[in-house]
């Protein structure tokens, strides 16, 4: 028996680019047989209503954890819900990262991250707390090549319908770099089919075994034929 993880995934309740309730992102899971769900929305410039823009983090950061605290609602114990987050800066890189491993406690104390607009000093920072950090579809128009030697890997299939994010020069980038590589449907809208993710012999039931996970590669990649 195998296991399905997803590894990237946003919901309407915070991501501004996305319009799936929580209740339509978990049922769509089960229905495509996935165990575990690593929610990622967005910590972007577009994230936060403007009356929290002008609030404190505190505030904005209970917004963004928020949607995950949702997600584990609806999910009644049926879907393992791992917290992550796509981070872009306010300025100077365009481009989006995910972080692995996450907790609200870490959130807290670093701060607003979009206002550190370096990815050397937040790759630094999620690192030397044990967690992960993988550029998300690096190769897409207006995303910036990131030095890997700053990265545990990238992200080599990204499965939106909506964006060519030339996964194979992704892949090619991998393994050249010898960075991990991890697969994501980029989950968005009711209607999007999860395509992504990754499968392990075992149930991945929290950030400890994920990390543990991508570390020693102890997974398979799913890659459907149209992120090819």
């Amino acid at each position: 028996m195998t296991y399905k993880t997803e590894l990237h995934c946003h919901t309407g309740n915070v991501s501004s680019c996305a319009h799936a309730t929580e209740n339509e992102v978990v049922e769509k899971y089960l229905e495509y047989g996935y165990s575990t769900l690593v929610t990622t929305e967005h910590i972007n410039p577009w994230t936060f209503p403007r009356e929290l823009e002008g609030g404190t983090w505190e505030e904005r950061l209970q917004y963004f954890m928020n949607g995950y605290h949702k997600l584990v609602e609806a999910s009644k114990g049926r879907l393992n819900i791992l917290l992550g987050a796509e981070i872009r800066f306010m300025h100077g890189n365009n481009s989006d990262y995910l972080v692995f491993g996450l907790t609200e406690e870490f959130l807290r104390r670093l701060g607003d991250p979009r206002y550190i607009n370096s990815i050397d000093v937040l790759s630094r920072c999620v690192r030397s707390e044990g967690m992960m950090i993988f550029q998300a579809h690096p190769f897409r128009p207006t995303m910036m090549v990131t030095d890997p030697r700053i990265l545990d890997g990238i992200e080599v299939a990204n499965c939106s319908p909506w964006h060519n994010s030339h996964n194979n020069i992704a892949m090619a980038w991998a393994k050249e770099n010898n960075l991990i590589g991890t697969s994501g449907t980029d989950f968005h809208d009711p209607e999007h089919i999860p395509l992504g993710g990754i499968t392990t012999e075992y149930e991945i039931r929290d950030s400890e075994t994920l990390l543990k996970t991508l570390r020693e590669g102890t997974f398979e990649l799913i890659v459907p034929d149209s992120a090819l």
